[in-house]
């Protein structure tokens, strides 16, 4: 990229927020536009001045490059400028660069904030692109970094309204990790089959000598291990010749990794060291001894709702998760019961847009089904859906949860504080707007 003043319309997205961050480390002049709503991005982009406008604000005079979300459509030409969506402006940003991408429906924001707290603990200067509001220990979750490696968070969803190729498709990756394959995005992917060829095809994007982390005990990540010389019935994926596999280095992890029992964390689950594990293996890829790297994974602390801790009140235990995946769930639900084996969990969900909760409605209601006390928010309707029929609503849904309770906006802080005792956790969960709760539970 040439251009020098940077113009985001949507800068609050975590994404664009990141992407927006680095570029004003990297010497652009940075600002943009986006809605009053209060945002988990905001406190960063006060803190840096990037200048937020309301979202109908003229573009200023003097920019260069326009940069929308995926969540707007393309803005109309002002004076011949150029206007890109946040995926082809990252790709751009980073395109000298030698990515470690990584990948996954759930964990791959974890991860790529654990590689940047790791090499930044190690004395490296890597840039990092995470789409989160903030990473313990480490100024913002954006930045430009002076290092030959760079750290992308490299997201499944489409490029645009427009254009539905998976946002990673526009990355080459140097160091791949795929934390799992899982069906998500049912607007984009109609079924596994439309999931799988996507990833599949970032594996085979990777160059010559590029290196694959793969946990091949997630079923979908296996099927792509054994594609070696046959195609992939029911899919647009053609064969991968084994010249193809060979190029590769392709390193496989799991709970039976020898690094695995070393890791020394401060966050808890299985699944996060399976995550500190693949962060490991790739900062290895990527220069670092494997005592460094292990010694580094350990000044991970944490990133903005990802198993954040939001304090204690009155004896309740407050975590907040954006976890909102039925799989995703699931495995925050069993870690949280596996560290605190002796307290109630009361989970507060809100699902996050309503084609996916009506196509994975059964699984939604099985994993929230594990926490002892359900509560759930009204479902976030995307701005893609506003105006059209929805076949599940949040009461039919709690129907099919023993014990939940359906909440509006207005009740749920009080409903939930009133079921609640001193000694249990209360989490809330979900990539909408729910932690906002956390707020009104201190004022009870």
């Amino acid at each position: 990229m040439d251009s020098k003043h940077a113009f985001f319309i949507g800068i609050k997205g975590v994404g664009m927020c990141a992407l927006a961050l680095a570029m004003d480390d990297a010497g652009w002049v940075v600002s943009g536009s986006d809605t009053d709503e209060s945002f988990i991005t905001d406190d960063i982009l006060v803190k840096r001045n990037l200048g937020v406008r309301p979202l109908d604000s003229p573009v200023p005079d003097n920019t260069d490059l326009i940069v929308y979300s995926a969540a707007y459509s393309p803005p109309s030409t002002i004076n011949n400028l150029r206007s890109t969506p946040l995926a082809q402006a990252l790709a751009e940003f980073v395109h000298n660069k030698k990515v470690i991408a990584v990948a996954g429906v759930g964990g791959k924001t974890t991860t790529s904030a654990m590689l940047a707290a790791l090499f930044s603990a190690a004395g490296r200067d890597l840039g990092y692109y995470v789409g989160t509001g903030s990473i313990s220990g480490l100024s913002a979750p954006g930045h430009a970094g002076s290092d030959p490696y760079y750290i992308v968070e490299a997201d499944e969803y489409a490029v645009s309204k427009s254009d539905h190729r998976p946002k990673f498709a526009l990355l080459t990756p140097q160091i791949l990790i795929t934390t799992n394959i899982i069906h998500d995005h049912p607007d984009i992917y109609p079924g596994e089959s439309s999931t799988l060829t996507a990833f599949a095809n970032l594996v085979r994007s990777i160059p010559a000598g590029g290196t694959w982390i793969a946990n091949p005990s997630d079923p979908l990540t296996a099927q792509i291990l054994s594609l070696q010389g046959q195609s992939l019935k029911g899919t647009s994926l053609a064969s991968m010749s084994d010249s193809e596999s060979r190029r590769v280095k392709v390193i496989r992890y799991g709970t039976d990794h020898p690094f695995y029992r070393q890791l020394k964390l401060s966050v808890f689950g299985e699944q996060n060291k399976l995550d500190a594990l693949a962060a490991v293996l790739a900062a290895i890829e990527a220069g670092l001894t494997q005592s460094q790297a292990l010694k580094s994974i350990g000044a991970y602390r944490g990133a903005g709702r990802r198993q954040e801790f939001r304090g204690e009140v009155a004896g309740r235990l407050l975590y907040d998760d954006y976890g909102h995946h039925p799989r995703e769930i699931e495995l925050t639900i069993k870690s949280f019961k596996e560290h605190f084996p002796n307290n109630r969990l009361l989970l507060v969900f809100e699902s996050h847009t309503y084609s996916r909760t009506e196509a994975l409605l059964s699984e939604f209601a099985s994993a929230i089904a594990l926490a002892d006390l359900p509560f759930i928010m009204p479902i976030f309707e995307s701005a893609r859906e506003k105006g059209q029929g929805h076949t599940v609503t949040t009461e039919s849904f709690a129907t099919l949860i023993p014990h939940a309770t359906p909440l509006t906006w207005d009740n749920a802080a009080e409903l939930v504080w009133s079921a609640s005792y001193p000694g249990d956790i209360i989490l809330t969960m979900g990539a909408g707007f729910v932690y906002k709760l956390h707020e009104q539970f201190k004022k009870l």
